[in-house]
């Protein structure tokens, strides 16, 4: 089996990297504190294009098509480790927030669906508003296969070879608008990926190197198949980049107010993020069934609005634009 060794870089001493830093500076013109400034300038940059991307789920991919639908078990996950992998290579452009997938299955439990990857447009649209996604991924495996091929010779009871292992994958994958259940584009990646393996054998008895590296390849051309997906998605940023954002539709609930701070029991795994603004109400009554006494109705009145300026996964912390009098238990609803 071929073996790739990586380079890594040696480690330079402290005193030669500080003064390969200042002679850098020095070539450039550029003082220390240009540099600093300059640096902390890419950083606030990067915190504002990390508010501007498009957040996008996605759903676990159709593999009802797959005649040899066996070789998905030969991956972490199975089926759901195909998704889990194009939502890792998502991760890693730094373009989408991904929602995690707890808050997806969540979302689908509560509205009495399966992920099973065959999902149309509207209610994938309808997933997508609830988990306060711009952006739907739905997808099919059509192509999952490992091909062997062998070749040696053999000599008074030796026998050498070798073989050749590839898998082939292919997916197919639509991105929906969750506002308007619009298909925004289509794209198909396939990849191939190979690996020689050497063999020794001795009347039978295997010696040699041959591996049981299935899995990984399978893996491999399934992360070359979503790249190359991403690389359509990237020369169609423009059309993805003008699909407007969108407010989810799940209502938080106000855990601590200090000052002109409010802090909500929502965050990013909610399709909550800066900027998003929140009306606060308080519920005034209730209406229940007469039949059942069930409450079927809540009459709420607004008591101010909130901007979020603080969002992490659970959590969202805002700044008061209106209202006052604010109370832990006050229903945060997105406008």
């Amino acid at each position: 089996m071929t073996i790739i060794k990586k380079k890594y870089p040696k480690i330079v001493p402290i005193a030669i990297a500080s003064s390969l830093i200042t002679i850098s500076l020095s070539s450039l013109n550029i003082s220390p504190y240009q540099a600093l400034a300059q640096s902390q300038s890419s950083q606030t940059l990067l915190a504002q294009n990390n508010q501007e991307r498009l957040t996008i789920a996605v759903m676990d991919f159709d593999y009802s098509s797959l005649s040899n639908a066996r070789n998905l078990n030969l991956i972490d996950g199975a089926a759901r480790g195909v998704s889990d992998v194009v939502a890792g290579e998502l991760v890693d452009t730094r373009k989408y927030r991904v929602i995690e997938r707890s808050r997806l299955n969540d979302v689908l439990n509560e509205q009495g669906l399966t992920d099973s990857g065959l999902v149309d447009p509207g209610t994938a649209a309808q997933i997508g508003r609830l988990l306060g996604a711009e952006l739907i991924m739905v997808g099919s495996i059509t192509q999952f296969d490992l091909q062997e091929r062998g070749t040696g010779f053999g000599l008074f009871g030796f026998s050498l070879g070798n073989q050749t292992k590839k898998a082939l994958v292919t997916l197919n994958t639509r991105v929906i608008n969750s506002t308007t259940g619009e298909i925004v584009m289509s794209a198909e990646g396939q990849a191939e990926v190979s690996q020689v393996d050497g063999d020794v054998r001795i009347r039978g008895m295997d010696l040699g190197t041959s591996t049981n590296n299935d899995g990984t390849l399978l893996t491999v051309a399934t992360r070359d198949a979503i790249r190359e997906v991403i690389q359509q998605m990237d020369s169609r940023q423009t059309e993805l980049s003008a699909v407007g954002r969108v407010s989810p539709d799940v209502s938080g609930v106000v855990a601590d107010v200090a000052g002109n701070s409010v802090i909500i029991n929502r965050g990013s795994n909610h399709g909550y993020r800066n900027g998003l603004r929140l009306s606060i109400e308080r519920v005034s009554r209730e209406v229940t069934d007469p039949e059942t006494g069930e409450v079927i109705r809540r009459i709420t009145d607004q008591v101010g609005v909130i901007e979020l300026q603080d969002v992490d996964s659970t959590s969202s912390q805002g700044r008061i634009v209106s209202g006052s009098s604010f109370r832990v238990g006050d229903i945060a609803s997105p406008m």
